[in-house]
Protein backbone atom coordinates (compact mmCIF):
# COMPACT_ATOMS: atom_id res chain seq x y z
CA UNK A 1 0.00 0.00 0.00
CA UNK A 2 1.29 3.40 -0.87
CA UNK A 3 2.19 5.47 2.58
CA UNK A 4 1.82 8.56 0.50
CA UNK A 5 -1.88 7.68 -0.33
CA UNK A 6 -2.48 6.18 2.94
CA UNK A 7 -1.33 9.46 4.86
CA UNK A 8 -3.75 11.34 2.72
CA UNK A 9 -6.20 9.29 3.83
CA UNK A 10 -4.94 9.55 7.55
CA UNK A 11 -5.26 13.39 7.58
CA UNK A 12 -7.23 14.52 10.76
CA UNK A 13 -9.09 17.46 8.66
CA UNK A 14 -11.32 14.57 7.39
CA UNK A 15 -12.31 12.30 10.60
CA UNK A 16 -14.93 9.73 8.90
CA UNK A 17 -12.05 9.04 6.11
CA UNK A 18 -9.76 8.48 8.65
CA UNK A 19 -12.08 6.43 10.88
CA UNK A 20 -12.99 4.05 8.02
CA UNK A 21 -9.32 4.00 7.00
CA UNK A 22 -8.37 2.97 10.39
CA UNK A 23 -11.22 0.30 10.82
CA UNK A 24 -11.92 -1.04 7.42
CA UNK A 25 -8.81 -0.89 5.79
CA UNK A 26 -6.29 -1.23 8.02
CA UNK A 27 -8.30 -3.08 10.76
CA UNK A 28 -7.33 -1.63 13.65
CA UNK A 29 -9.15 -2.94 17.28
CA UNK A 30 -13.12 -1.09 17.77
CA UNK A 31 -11.31 -0.33 21.31
CA UNK A 32 -7.70 1.17 19.91
CA UNK A 33 -7.05 4.75 21.50
CA UNK A 34 -6.42 5.67 17.19
CA UNK A 35 -10.16 4.36 16.65
CA UNK A 36 -11.73 5.88 19.88
CA UNK A 37 -10.23 9.16 19.15
CA UNK A 38 -11.38 9.05 15.17
CA UNK A 39 -14.68 7.54 16.07
CA UNK A 40 -15.11 10.88 18.91
CA UNK A 41 -14.46 13.24 15.79
CA UNK A 42 -16.79 11.74 13.49
CA UNK A 43 -19.58 12.54 15.67
CA UNK A 44 -18.59 16.16 16.11
CA UNK A 45 -17.34 17.27 12.36
CA UNK A 46 -18.49 19.84 9.94
CA UNK A 47 -20.29 16.98 7.55
CA UNK A 48 -22.42 14.96 10.60
CA UNK A 49 -23.20 18.32 12.55
CA UNK A 50 -24.25 20.21 9.42
CA UNK A 51 -26.80 17.41 8.74
CA UNK A 52 -28.29 17.55 12.16
CA UNK A 53 -28.56 21.44 11.83
CA UNK A 54 -31.82 20.33 9.23
CA UNK A 55 -33.15 18.71 12.23
CA UNK A 56 -36.62 20.10 13.43
CA UNK A 57 -37.56 20.94 17.10
CA UNK A 58 -38.42 17.77 17.49
CA UNK A 59 -34.92 16.20 16.18
CA UNK A 60 -36.12 15.03 13.02
CA UNK A 61 -35.54 15.98 9.51
CA UNK A 62 -38.67 18.02 8.18
CA UNK A 63 -39.30 16.34 4.67
CA UNK A 64 -38.70 19.67 3.04
CA UNK A 65 -38.80 20.21 -0.88
CA UNK A 66 -35.49 21.96 -0.46
CA UNK A 67 -33.80 19.12 1.12
CA UNK A 68 -34.39 15.59 -0.12
CA UNK A 69 -38.62 15.76 0.02
CA UNK A 70 -40.07 12.43 1.78
CA UNK A 71 -36.90 10.87 1.05
CA UNK A 72 -34.88 13.22 3.23
CA UNK A 73 -34.88 11.20 6.05
CA UNK A 74 -33.81 8.23 4.01
CA UNK A 75 -31.25 10.14 2.56
CA UNK A 76 -29.92 12.07 5.50
CA UNK A 77 -29.52 8.72 7.40
CA UNK A 78 -27.89 7.18 4.55
CA UNK A 79 -25.31 9.87 4.35
CA UNK A 80 -24.59 9.68 8.46
CA UNK A 81 -23.77 6.06 7.66
CA UNK A 82 -21.56 6.85 5.45
CA UNK A 83 -19.93 9.14 7.54
CA UNK A 84 -19.26 6.86 9.97
CA UNK A 85 -22.39 6.69 12.56
CA UNK A 86 -24.17 4.39 14.11
CA UNK A 87 -27.20 4.07 16.88
CA UNK A 88 -23.94 4.44 19.32
CA UNK A 89 -24.94 8.06 18.52
CA UNK A 90 -28.10 9.08 20.70
CA UNK A 91 -29.25 11.95 18.15
CA UNK A 92 -30.44 8.58 15.47
CA UNK A 93 -32.39 7.34 17.84
CA UNK A 94 -35.83 9.51 17.64
CA UNK A 95 -35.22 9.62 13.45
CA UNK A 96 -35.26 5.97 13.06
CA UNK A 97 -38.02 4.93 15.59
CA UNK A 98 -40.01 7.60 13.84
CA UNK A 99 -38.84 6.50 10.16
CA UNK A 100 -40.19 3.12 11.63
CA UNK A 101 -43.38 3.78 13.17
CA UNK A 102 -46.07 4.30 10.05
CA UNK A 103 -47.95 7.24 9.87
CA UNK A 104 -49.58 10.20 7.21
CA UNK A 105 -46.21 11.91 7.51
CA UNK A 106 -44.49 9.45 6.52
CA UNK A 107 -46.29 9.02 3.29
CA UNK A 108 -45.26 8.78 -0.58
CA UNK A 109 -47.25 8.80 -3.91
CA UNK A 110 -44.82 6.48 -5.45
CA UNK A 111 -45.48 8.22 -8.57
CA UNK A 112 -48.86 6.19 -9.87
CA UNK A 113 -52.36 7.50 -9.83
CA UNK A 114 -53.95 4.44 -8.94
CA UNK A 115 -51.93 3.72 -5.91
CA UNK A 116 -52.37 6.18 -3.93
CA UNK A 117 -50.36 7.67 -1.26
CA UNK A 118 -48.30 4.70 0.98
CA UNK A 119 -46.38 4.72 4.10
CA UNK A 120 -42.37 4.71 2.55
CA UNK A 121 -41.63 1.65 4.38
CA UNK A 122 -45.13 -0.31 3.29
CA UNK A 123 -44.11 -3.91 3.15
CA UNK A 124 -45.71 -4.27 0.01
CA UNK A 125 -42.98 -1.66 -1.45
CA UNK A 126 -40.27 -3.21 -0.40
CA UNK A 127 -39.05 -4.12 -4.09
CA UNK A 128 -38.24 -0.33 -4.82
CA UNK A 129 -34.57 0.77 -4.86
CA UNK A 130 -35.23 3.72 -2.34
CA UNK A 131 -36.32 1.39 0.02
CA UNK A 132 -34.06 -1.39 -0.31
CA UNK A 133 -31.19 1.40 -0.34
CA UNK A 134 -32.19 2.38 2.78
CA UNK A 135 -32.57 -0.65 5.04
CA UNK A 136 -28.94 -0.93 4.13
CA UNK A 137 -28.62 1.99 6.09
CA UNK A 138 -30.51 0.46 8.95
CA UNK A 139 -28.08 -2.59 8.76
CA UNK A 140 -24.89 -0.13 8.68
CA UNK A 141 -26.33 1.68 12.03
CA UNK A 142 -27.08 -1.42 13.67
CA UNK A 143 -30.22 -1.87 13.63
CA UNK A 144 -30.56 -5.41 12.29
CA UNK A 145 -31.68 -6.52 15.71
CA UNK A 146 -34.37 -4.09 15.99
CA UNK A 147 -37.43 -6.22 15.75
CA UNK A 148 -39.14 -3.93 12.94
CA UNK A 149 -36.02 -3.73 10.70
CA UNK A 150 -35.39 -7.47 11.14
CA UNK A 151 -39.39 -8.39 9.92
CA UNK A 152 -38.51 -5.51 7.03
CA UNK A 153 -35.23 -7.10 5.81
CA UNK A 154 -36.56 -10.57 5.83
CA UNK A 155 -39.93 -9.10 3.55
CA UNK A 156 -37.46 -8.25 1.52
CA UNK A 157 -35.52 -11.17 1.10
CA UNK A 158 -39.08 -12.63 -0.20
CA UNK A 159 -39.03 -10.19 -2.89
CA UNK A 160 -36.90 -11.87 -4.91
CA UNK A 161 -38.41 -12.32 -8.28
CA UNK A 162 -38.50 -14.90 -10.89
CA UNK A 163 -35.56 -13.74 -12.78
CA UNK A 164 -33.87 -12.90 -9.63
CA UNK A 165 -33.81 -9.61 -9.65
CA UNK A 166 -35.86 -6.62 -7.99
CA UNK A 167 -38.71 -4.18 -8.89
CA UNK A 168 -40.78 -1.44 -7.95
CA UNK A 169 -44.39 -2.61 -7.35
CA UNK A 170 -45.87 -0.72 -9.52
CA UNK A 171 -43.94 -1.11 -12.79
CA UNK A 172 -45.92 -2.97 -15.89
CA UNK A 173 -44.45 -5.06 -18.35
CA UNK A 174 -44.58 -3.20 -21.44
CA UNK A 175 -45.97 -6.47 -23.74
CA UNK A 176 -49.47 -7.24 -22.65
CA UNK A 177 -49.88 -10.23 -20.59
CA UNK A 178 -46.65 -10.78 -19.42
CA UNK A 179 -44.76 -9.85 -15.64
CA UNK A 180 -42.66 -7.29 -16.15
CA UNK A 181 -38.65 -8.01 -15.63
CA UNK A 182 -36.87 -6.62 -12.65
CA UNK A 183 -35.26 -3.34 -12.53
CA UNK A 184 -31.36 -3.14 -12.41
CA UNK A 185 -31.47 -0.29 -10.31
CA UNK A 186 -33.74 -1.82 -7.86
CA UNK A 187 -31.44 -5.20 -8.05
CA UNK A 188 -28.12 -3.02 -7.38
CA UNK A 189 -29.27 -2.25 -3.71
CA UNK A 190 -30.65 -5.42 -3.40
CA UNK A 191 -27.22 -6.90 -3.75
CA UNK A 192 -25.61 -4.46 -1.48
CA UNK A 193 -27.88 -5.53 0.77
CA UNK A 194 -27.46 -8.93 0.50
CA UNK A 195 -23.35 -8.05 1.23
CA UNK A 196 -24.01 -6.61 4.96
CA UNK A 197 -26.10 -8.84 6.16
CA UNK A 198 -24.58 -11.80 8.38
CA UNK A 199 -23.47 -14.90 6.51
CA UNK A 200 -27.01 -17.31 7.44
CA UNK A 201 -28.87 -14.91 4.96
CA UNK A 202 -26.08 -15.43 2.04
CA UNK A 203 -27.70 -19.27 0.68
CA UNK A 204 -30.52 -20.11 -0.44
CA UNK A 205 -32.53 -19.72 -3.73
CA UNK A 206 -33.57 -16.12 -3.57
CA UNK A 207 -29.79 -15.06 -2.56
CA UNK A 208 -28.43 -17.32 -5.52
CA UNK A 209 -30.87 -15.97 -8.07
CA UNK A 210 -30.11 -12.25 -7.34
CA UNK A 211 -25.86 -13.16 -7.66
CA UNK A 212 -27.05 -14.90 -11.11
CA UNK A 213 -28.82 -11.71 -12.23
CA UNK A 214 -25.53 -10.05 -12.10
CA UNK A 215 -23.04 -12.88 -13.20
CA UNK A 216 -25.42 -13.83 -15.96
CA UNK A 217 -24.56 -10.26 -17.45
CA UNK A 218 -21.29 -9.72 -16.36
CA UNK A 219 -22.61 -7.37 -13.76
CA UNK A 220 -23.01 -4.23 -15.43
CA UNK A 221 -24.18 -5.09 -18.71
CA UNK A 222 -27.74 -5.75 -20.91
CA UNK A 223 -29.35 -9.19 -20.74
CA UNK A 224 -31.16 -8.98 -24.05
CA UNK A 225 -28.56 -7.33 -25.44
CA UNK A 226 -24.92 -8.43 -24.17
CA UNK A 227 -22.22 -6.00 -24.42
CA UNK A 228 -24.38 -3.31 -23.82
CA UNK A 229 -23.01 -1.34 -20.51
CA UNK A 230 -26.41 -0.40 -18.23
CA UNK A 231 -24.75 0.48 -15.00
CA UNK A 232 -23.61 3.92 -14.05
CA UNK A 233 -19.76 3.60 -14.47
CA UNK A 234 -18.40 6.69 -12.78
CA UNK A 235 -16.67 6.88 -10.20
CA UNK A 236 -19.47 8.87 -8.43
CA UNK A 237 -21.01 9.89 -4.78
CA UNK A 238 -24.75 10.38 -4.55
CA UNK A 239 -26.53 11.25 -1.62
CA UNK A 240 -24.21 9.37 0.77
CA UNK A 241 -24.32 6.75 -1.95
CA UNK A 242 -22.24 5.50 -4.34
CA UNK A 243 -22.84 4.90 -8.38
CA UNK A 244 -23.96 1.52 -9.70
CA UNK A 245 -20.22 0.13 -10.70
CA UNK A 246 -19.19 1.12 -7.40
CA UNK A 247 -21.44 -0.47 -5.59
CA UNK A 248 -21.46 -3.57 -7.69
CA UNK A 249 -17.68 -4.14 -6.81
CA UNK A 250 -18.27 -3.21 -2.97
CA UNK A 251 -20.98 -6.02 -2.85
CA UNK A 252 -19.20 -8.69 -4.46
CA UNK A 253 -16.08 -8.14 -3.26
CA UNK A 254 -18.14 -8.32 0.84
CA UNK A 255 -19.74 -11.63 -0.60
CA UNK A 256 -16.24 -13.25 -1.30
CA UNK A 257 -17.09 -12.94 -5.06
CA UNK A 258 -14.44 -10.37 -5.96
CA UNK A 259 -12.68 -12.75 -8.18
CA UNK A 260 -15.19 -14.78 -10.24
CA UNK A 261 -14.40 -14.29 -14.24
CA UNK A 262 -17.62 -12.51 -14.81
CA UNK A 263 -16.55 -9.69 -12.64
CA UNK A 264 -13.62 -8.67 -15.48
CA UNK A 265 -16.00 -6.40 -16.99
CA UNK A 266 -16.04 -3.85 -13.75
CA UNK A 267 -11.99 -4.08 -12.71
CA UNK A 268 -11.34 -3.59 -16.28
CA UNK A 269 -13.17 -0.46 -16.02
CA UNK A 270 -12.25 0.35 -13.08
CA UNK A 271 -8.36 -0.33 -14.02
CA UNK A 272 -8.54 2.53 -16.68
CA UNK A 273 -9.91 5.35 -14.08
CA UNK A 274 -7.89 8.23 -13.88
CA UNK A 275 -5.66 8.80 -11.43
CA UNK A 276 -3.48 12.00 -10.01
CA UNK A 277 -0.07 11.23 -8.00
CA UNK A 278 -2.31 7.74 -7.52
CA UNK A 279 -5.00 9.69 -6.31
CA UNK A 280 -8.68 8.51 -7.71
CA UNK A 281 -10.40 11.65 -9.75
CA UNK A 282 -14.41 11.82 -8.72
CA UNK A 283 -16.26 12.02 -11.44
CA UNK A 284 -19.86 13.02 -10.55
CA UNK A 285 -21.62 13.82 -7.30
CA UNK A 286 -25.45 14.90 -6.55
CA UNK A 287 -26.09 18.66 -6.68
CA UNK A 288 -27.40 18.38 -2.79
CA UNK A 289 -24.30 17.12 -1.58
CA UNK A 290 -25.23 15.59 1.68
CA UNK A 291 -21.73 14.89 2.09
CA UNK A 292 -19.54 17.53 1.61
CA UNK A 293 -16.29 16.41 -0.26
CA UNK A 294 -13.95 17.63 -3.40
CA UNK A 295 -15.70 18.54 -6.36
CA UNK A 296 -15.47 16.64 -9.75
CA UNK A 297 -12.62 16.18 -11.39
CA UNK A 298 -10.42 16.28 -8.58
CA UNK A 299 -8.42 13.41 -6.20
CA UNK A 300 -11.17 12.22 -4.05
CA UNK A 301 -10.28 10.42 -1.02
CA UNK A 302 -14.07 8.62 -0.83
CA UNK A 303 -13.50 6.78 -4.20
CA UNK A 304 -9.76 6.00 -3.20
CA UNK A 305 -10.71 4.38 -0.36
CA UNK A 306 -13.02 2.40 -2.15
CA UNK A 307 -10.86 1.22 -4.53
CA UNK A 308 -8.01 0.08 -1.81
CA UNK A 309 -11.05 -1.45 -0.18
CA UNK A 310 -11.60 -3.47 -3.05
CA UNK A 311 -8.28 -4.57 -3.66
CA UNK A 312 -8.22 -5.51 -0.14
CA UNK A 313 -11.33 -7.64 -0.15
CA UNK A 314 -10.84 -8.75 -3.55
Amino acid sequence: MDEHILDWLLEKKEPSIRYRTLTELLAFPDDSGEVLSAKKAVAGCKNVERIFARTDERGLFPHRPEYYGNWTTFNYLTALAELGLTKDDPRIWTIVDWILTPGDDKHEHFLQKELGCAYLLDEANLGGCRQVAFLSTLVRLGYLDEPRVKRLVDAFVDKGRFDGGYLCCWKKSRHKGQEPKSCYAASVPALHLYSILPEDYRSGEKYNALVNYFTSRNMICSKTEPGKIIADTRLGLFDGGLSQILTVAHAMCKLGLGNIPAMQSVWDILKAKLRIDGKYILEAMSTKKAILTDKPGQPNKWVTLYMLLFEKYK
